[in-house]
């Protein structure tokens, strides 16, 4: 695997933002600068570029509907089968739905301190240390209080 220098990944992302006109004028000609020296980048950039004209000119297509066609079948309860066999493919219609629209869960959203601009240190290490106690954490030392010896 090679390895690509820090530089040629900031180009090659900056060559992939420009095509969507999301570059400053800063970037755009710090990137021209490094294309004029790196030909792997200038390769690169003229490579999604190609690909971004292709996908701009190529004609959008539309899915066929999709028909769902069961057999039918003459002997008792093939009503009972048909309605089984058309209850498994909507829920595995949704379930597909359901894995597709959504990724993981979002993390538990924890409570925060409000800050007043006016707090001293002092306040602030007192909101950290109540907060410490309620989660069950030893608390850290104030090394600012005259008593205590390190």
């Amino acid at each position: 695997m090679k390895l690509v220098p820090l530089l040629c990944e900031r180009a090659r992302r900056w060559a992939s933002l420009r095509i969507d006109r999301e570059l400053s004028e800063l970037e755009s000609a710090l990137l021209d600068n490094h294309l004029g020296r790196c030909r792997s980048c200038r390769a690169f950039a003229c490579g999604i570029e190609d690909v971004a004209t292709a996908l701009a000119a190529a004609r959008l297509e539309r899915p066929a509907p999709l028909a769902l066609v069961l057999p039918a079948r003459r002997r008792a309860g093939a009503w009972l089968q048909s309605a089984a066999v058309s209850g498994l493919v909507v829920v595995a219609g949704v379930a597909a739905l359901v894995v597709a629209g959504h990724g993981p869960a979002p993390p538990a959203i924890k409570p925060i301190a409000m800050v007043q601009a006016i707090d001293t240190p002092n306040e602030l290490r007192a909101l950290r240390r109540a907060e410490l106690i309620d989660e069950g954490h030893p608390v850290p030392r104030n090394r600012q209080d005259p008593g205590e010896s390190y």
